[in-house]
């Protein structure tokens, strides 16, 4: 008996023993969700009006060639938008847009960075999901959190 009540009290120590594995926690995000946020975001709106109003001064004052370089960095960056989409294109552009944000959102989230691409996951790597931060900091609105329900559950 008294054998029995000591292997029983040795299990209960090893079992509440504190754990000295550390875990990190590693920041993602959904690409397509943050690509459609990003190009329906303020952010995104005012770098494109700044490059409208550029393209009006040009033709306002007939500078053709100027005209013609704000047509062609327009039609880039759609066509860049929708391989981004598509997945055939680095965000980096967004990723960049979004870095003044990441140190609160890393904080909120309790997380050690946010990564683009999640990697690999083992032993003491926990993987954290900040789409929907990235997406309150990019004002994302009811119809664009609509938009990108539906092509998660593509």
């Amino acid at each position: 008996m008294k054998m029995s009540s000591i292997f029983a009290a040795f299990i209960v120590a090893v079992v509440t023993l504190p754990s000295t594995a550390q875990t990190t926690r590693i920041g993602t995000f959904d690409k397509r969700s943050i690509v459609v946020a990003y190009y329906r975001s303020p952010q995104w709106a005012e770098v494109l009006e700044a490059k409208l109003a550029e393209l009006k001064q040009a033709k306002a004052t007939g500078d053709t060639k100027k005209a013609e370089e704000l047509e062609a960095w327009g039609k880039a960056h759609q066509e860049t938008a929708h391989r981004q989409l598509a997945g055939d294109a680095p965000i980096n552009n967004i990723f960049d847009a979004l870095k003044p944000a990441l140190p609160e959102i890393a904080r909120k989230a309790q997380v050690s960075n946010i990564v683009m691409d999640p990697p690999r996951t083992g032993p003491g790597i926990q993987i954290v999901d900040v789409t929907d931060q990235l997406l309150d900091w990019l004002k994302a609105d009811a119809r664009t959190r609509s938009i990108i329900k539906d092509l998660r559950e593509k």
